[in-house]
């Protein structure tokens, strides 16, 4: 089975190849607009030839990436599948869905799974409540390790020398001013973390929204996740969040771990 691998990239890309950015950037601006593009709208905002955009186009749609409809092109489902198949393969996934699903309906709160994908925060599955949050963020979607709860955690299960690794080849951009921006200012809050196996975001992805999480790893440490709950600070505050919460999504991370290691 496929894992995610505490492994870190941390060397910038020699090369690209600009034919495939360029597929790559159709497709995103496709995914990106609220209604089907034409070639020359797509021409305009790539700042290409039409005659290039209709080819990556015709390849695209080859391919099962872009689907056309009269004379305008949306992306296809094709990404979902791939994604689907990626995530499903992922052992953290199969042990942990279950158990983010019951302790969402415990709790009635957002809980989420986050894997580390080379230096970056990847929530792979999202339990929403039925009268809870909806997060900003998508499945999938890459985040920055340094604002939020689950990535806390995970910065805080690597070694000193890979968080190193890691806030060297980051931008450490703050999304608000809660954010923790300067590094040796992180680390020290990360040894916080280690010490505790907690960490708390308090508005430093998004005003008022705050969180818990804590890391989540097997017996061979090759697999780097966090498991967390996130929602609005009027709904998620004081002893509620920081010992009822809290004790909740460190017993549900006990549970997953059982299942990925029988322990």
């Amino acid at each position: 089975m496929a894992a995610v691998h505490t492994d870190i990239v941390t060397d910038t890309p020699n090369y690209t190849i600009d034919a495939t950015e360029t597929s790559l950037d159709l497709l995103e601006t496709l995914v990106e607009s609220a209604a089907p593009m034409g070639v020359t709208a797509l021409a305009d905002r790539l700042d290409v030839s039409k005659s290039v955009v209709h080819n990556h186009l015709s390849t695209l749609r080859a391919r099962g990436y872009v689907v056309k409809r009269d004379s305008r092109y949306e992306p296809s489902l094709r990404p979902l599948d791939i994604g689907s198949r990626t995530r499903a393969a992922l052992p953290v996934y199969q042990a942990a869905r279950r158990h983010l699903d019951n302790l969402a309906a415990a709790a009635d709160e957002t809980t989420v799974l986050f894997v580390l994908e080379a230096q970056s925060g990847v929530p792979v599955y999202i339990a929403e409540a039925s009268e809870g949050w909806s997060p900003q963020f998508h499945e999938g979607e890459r985040l920055p390790l340094h604002v939020n709860a689950p990535g806390k955690a995970i910065l805080a299960s690597l070694s000193e020398d890979r968080v190193d690794d890691v806030l060297d080849e980051t931008d450490l951009v703050a999304p608000t001013s809660a954010t923790i921006t300067e590094p040796g200012e992180l680390k020290t809050a990360l040894r916080g973390v280690r010490d505790d196996a907690v960490a708390f975001c308090r508005g430093e992805q998004y005003e008022g929204i705050v969180g818990v999480a804590t890391p989540v790893t097997n017996d061979d440490a090759d697999t780097v996740a966090a498991l967390g709950v996130c929602g609005p600070v009027d709904r998620l505050s004081g002893r509620y969040l920081e010992e009822d919460i809290t004790g909740q999504v460190l017993s549900t991370a006990k549970s997953i771990q059982v299942d990925l290691t029988g322990q």
